[in-house]
């Protein structure tokens, strides 16, 4: 029962009181919803592409990230800004409640009720559902807004597109024609264990160096294509399933993310266990 009053009031007041977690995913799916149509209907009157967008390609445009970049004096490396603010936000979203909780009411329940796991374990259900709720947000955020610009509400992709807007060459991926539900859930997956990575980290470290940690594990997924770069796992462009040659497998994307995640889960319990809370607030 203690462990349910504390999900409880962390849902209530890291979620549901949480503005910015509401708001932030709502402005950051119509500020790309704007780009991804503003680019399909120039693709379009240049013949570039022959139909309209789907709501599978505004999938593919948030989790696309990057093809594999290949070190070259004539190309410059360019950081992929829409996947990068998708994923970055979120951690940045839910970086400080948990430490903050330790200063409010939060303190003064935990100190009552003694059991530090049921705390712990609390905020990493926070931290997962708040992960989840913040996708689903800019998820459902294009849906709406692909209804109201009649784009189609398929999984289809537009290869066509695709290549456009990601300056793909052929020769680099597969003739796709349908998003794989196992392939966008991927990346959320991948979210919410380097999210839980974020949390643990900033009992080691201060929160702000645990936000930068993670930005870093970003920056060089994106610079290298490589199945240890849980990053890669979170880019349909280096998918296996998308990609002709080298790409990672997205069935072993699901065993890193969970495996991290029960990681995170458990080093944190444990550092936590032994944790100095007046002394590190």
């Amino acid at each position: 029962m203690k462990f349910i009053k504390f999900l409880k009031f962390d849902i209530r007041q890291g979620i549901f009181y949480n503005l910015c977690l509401i708001i932030s995913p709502i402005l950051i799916a119509t500020v790309i919803f704007i780009d991804f149509i503003f680019k399909a209907n120039r693709y379009k009157a240049f013949d570039i592409i022959n139909q309209f967008v789907s709501f599978g390609d505004y999938l593919f445009y948030l989790y696309g990230g990057m093809t594999e970049y290949i070190p070259d004096y004539g190309e410059v490396f360019m950081f992929p800004v829409v996947w990068s603010v998708v994923f970055l936000i979120a951690p940045f979203i839910l970086l400080n409640y948990p430490i903050k909780d330790m200063v409010g009411n939060g303190q003064h329940i935990l100190i009552r009720s003694t059991k530090r796991t049921y705390w712990w374990l609390s905020k990493c259900f926070w931290n997962m559902a708040g992960t989840l709720f913040y996708h689903f947000m800019i998820q459902m955020t294009g849906l709406a807004l692909c209804l109201i610009f009649q784009a189609e509400v398929t999984n289809i992709i537009h290869v066509d597109f695709v290549k456009a807007a990601f300056r793909v060459r052929p020769e680099e991926i597969r003739d796709v024609s349908v998003l794989l539900t196992s392939a966008v859930l991927l990346p959320v997956c991948v979210s919410v264990s380097v999210n839980m990575l974020q949390m643990t980290l900033s009992l080691f470290i201060k929160p702000i160096y645990s936000f930068f940690s993670v930005l870093l594990v970003f920056i060089i997924s994106a610079y290298l294509l490589s199945p240890v770069g849980i990053g890669n796992y979170a880019m349909l462009l280096r998918h296996d399933k998308v990609l002709l040659y080298n790409g990672v497998s997205v069935v072993y994307g699901y065993a890193i993310s969970i495996i991290l995640l029960l990681l995170s889960m458990l080093a944190g319990s444990i550092r936590f266990h032994y944790y100095d809370i007046l002394e590190n607030i």
